[in-house]
């Protein structure tokens, strides 16, 4: 039995979006030695199909096991935004959704002017027409997407600004918006791809001893001494948020949410109460939304904080990045104005509404972009961890296929841990840290 027998599907999906045409081919085996997975396979493929501008969907060995956190699926693409490679984290359930969908990769190439759906579900990829989804808003789309697709398990989404060529457009997986900063929804809609739903009805045999494996893990993240579960709050903490932005989620949080066996929940569902001011009479109504975009929503509530969760919302329903809106929504105005100017801007592009990669933390801005700027800058507050570690953290994390905020907050979780769930022989262990960092640094170097 090869090393990774038992963590991947040994399956790569090709799609031609110009001849609405698929094919699923093996995995090279010497790649998978060679790169372990996610990220790294990424590259490489993204490198045999550089001169198709390729679309890169992967996932780790552990992605979809029984390690903490096992959710991640990574996007590899050429970024409109910043003309460089970059890689943007899809959590949630995207990740465990693919690989039990049959396959392992997915390289995405040419382009259509009618839009499509990829529909991935027992190792066969469909092509469908999108066009009755066309500028539908965000949750209406997925709405109506699970009623002509049976089993839409997990669903990766361009939403109306896609749909209208707007620069600023940003992928949403499901109704939950994403960390998409890097221009993942424009690249879809310029090449006609709508959607991409994954069905996974089947697994992998994983080993039994993972799952107490697993669990000895969770009990270490638990047991240590800044372990707070409270949500999106405790993200907002870590990242330095002031006081008054915190207040905004105490007062509206119903619930916290965590990925894919993650034993920690970084995200929240908020309830808040409003007045739709564009509609006359207008009745106070109770709406609800799903946190998850950290940075995005710090961004907003610093520049509108009493109406932050309604035009986070609108941002969401629309399929904008909240930090780009943030930055260029005026600092003054009404709640109506505020709707008004985010529903222009997603209504079509305008080169003069091109919002700027503001960061300024500790962290290297190439490194923060080449992650697609929607990983929280969490720092382990540790005087004794170098300035490289968030850069290795989530390259090591994108290529196993577990979160990177989970690495980011729990310094304890180590390698050498999350590649006894791969294999127990030290040899073993040895060369796989050895391949580990020898990627690592590829990747922050490429």
């Amino acid at each position: 039995m090869k090393l990774f027998d038992n963590f991947y599907n040994m399956k790569v999906g090709i799609v031609d979006l110009s001849e609405s045409s698929s094919a699923v081919v093996p995995l090279d085996d010497q790649i998978i030695a060679e790169k372990i997975g996610g990220v790294a396979v990424n590259e490489d493929l993204f490198k045999r199909y550089e001169d198709d501008d390729p679309l890169i969907l992967g996932v780790g060995p552990l992605t979809g096991s029984f390690a903490p956190a096992s959710c991640l699926s990574v996007a590899t693409f050429l970024s409109p935004q910043t003309g460089n490679l970059c890689h943007v984290p899809l959590m949630l359930r995207i990740g465990p959704e693919m690989k039990f969908s049959g396959i392992d990769f997915l390289v995405i190439k040419g382009s259509t002017s009618q839009l499509k759906i990829l529909h991935i579900e027992k190792g066969t990829i469909q092509v469908f027409s999108a066009e009755y989804l066309v500028k539908l808003a965000v949750p209406e789309a997925v709405q109506t997407l699970r009623k002509k697709i049976r089993h839409s398990r997990s669903i990766i989404l361009a939403g109306p600004a896609a749909d209208n060529g707007v620069f600023h457009a940003a992928v949403s997986m499901g109704v939950w918006g994403s960390l998409d900063k890097s221009g993942l929804a424009y690249w879809m809609a310029s090449k006609g791809l709508k959607a991409i739903v994954f069905n996974g009805t089947g697994g992998l045999p994983f080993s039994h001893d993972n799952l107490a494996m697993g669990r000895k893990m969770v009990k270490d993240i638990v047991s240590f001494n800044r372990f707070r579960k409270e949500g999106f709050i405790t993200i907002l903490d870590r990242i330095g948020v002031e006081s008054e932005v915190k207040k905004i989620i105490v007062k509206s949080k119903k619930k916290d949410l965590a990925c894919y066996n993650c034993p920690f929940p970084c995200m929240s569902y908020v309830e808040f109460n409003w007045r739709d001011p564009r509609l006359k009479e207008s009745p106070k109504i109770k709406e609800g939304t799903f946190l998850l975009d950290h940075t995005g929503f710090t961004a907003m509530a610093r520049k509108r904080q009493a109406d932050a969760l309604v035009l986070m919302k609108e941002c969401l329903n629309l399929g904008l990045d909240t930090s780009a809106v943030a930055e260029l929504l005026p600092q003054e105005g009404t709640l109506e104005t505020s709707l008004d100017f985010i529903s222009d801007m997603a209504k079509a592009d305008d080169e003069n509404q091109v919002a700027e990669n503001l960061y300024q933390g500790d962290i290297p801005l190439d490194k923060y972009v080449l992650f697609g700027s929607g990983i929280p800058p969490i720092s382990p507050g540790d005087a004794e961890v170098d300035s490289s570690f968030w850069g290795k953290r989530v390259a090591m994390s994108m290529i196993l296929g577990v979160c990177p905020i989970l690495m980011l907050l729990f310094p304890n979780i180590h390698i050498a841990n999350l590649l006894k769930f791969i294999t127990v022989k030290n040899d073993d262990l040895e060369s796989l840290q050895a391949i580990i960092s020898s990627r690592i640094q590829s990747i922050l170097m490429d």
